[in-house]
């Protein structure tokens, strides 16, 4: 049973698609510096969705998981232009993602949005979020006639 989506074949993903620095939400999480290495990529999941079970006999809820690439750029000053790189490499990220299926997914992965998450003096921070859905999937405990105790209160399954 897969609880959350696995970091490994995104940042693979990723990594074929010519970034070289790309890491999960540990490594990002454990950064006391900017990283050296620009861009530098994290995928860190944000948040997950189930709905209810609709089968009978067996549960099965479609899971949708939301995560996002974390892009570090260095901020530099180009020539007083504006400087396109942040696009290039959120264009770069999108193209790798969209519509490529995560092994345990169930279907495509999806882009849903970007947002800025933090910009200072010296790096820039862009969070492009994608979602990914997959099926949990369990076999309920069957209770049949024989397995039921008869008692004067109530039936109870016999373990």
């Amino acid at each position: 049973m897969v609880a959350v989506l696995s970091f490994a074949p995104t940042v693979e993903r990723l990594k074929d698609a010519g970034f070289r620095t790309v890491d999960g939400v540990l490594e990002f999480a454990g950064l006391t510096a900017a990283p050296r290495a620009v861009p530098a990529l994290f995928v860190v999941p944000e948040r997950e969705s189930a709905a209810p079970n609709r089968m009978s006999g067996v549960i099965d809820q479609k899971v949708t998981e939301i995560f996002s690439v974390i892009i570090v750029e260095e901020v530099r000053r180009a020539d007083g232009k504006a400087s396109d790189q942040l696009k290039r490499d959120v264009d770069a990220v999108v193209a790798a993602l969209l519509g490529w299926r995560h092994p345990e997914a169930s279907g495509p992965t999806e882009y849903a949005g970007g947002r800025l998450t933090s910009l200072d003096g010296g790096h820039i921070v862009w969070a492009a979020s994608f979602s990914a859905s997959r099926h949990l999937r369990k076999e309920r405990l069957a209770v049949s006639w024989k397995t039921l105790r008869f008692s004067s209160r109530k039936l109870q399954p016999v373990a």
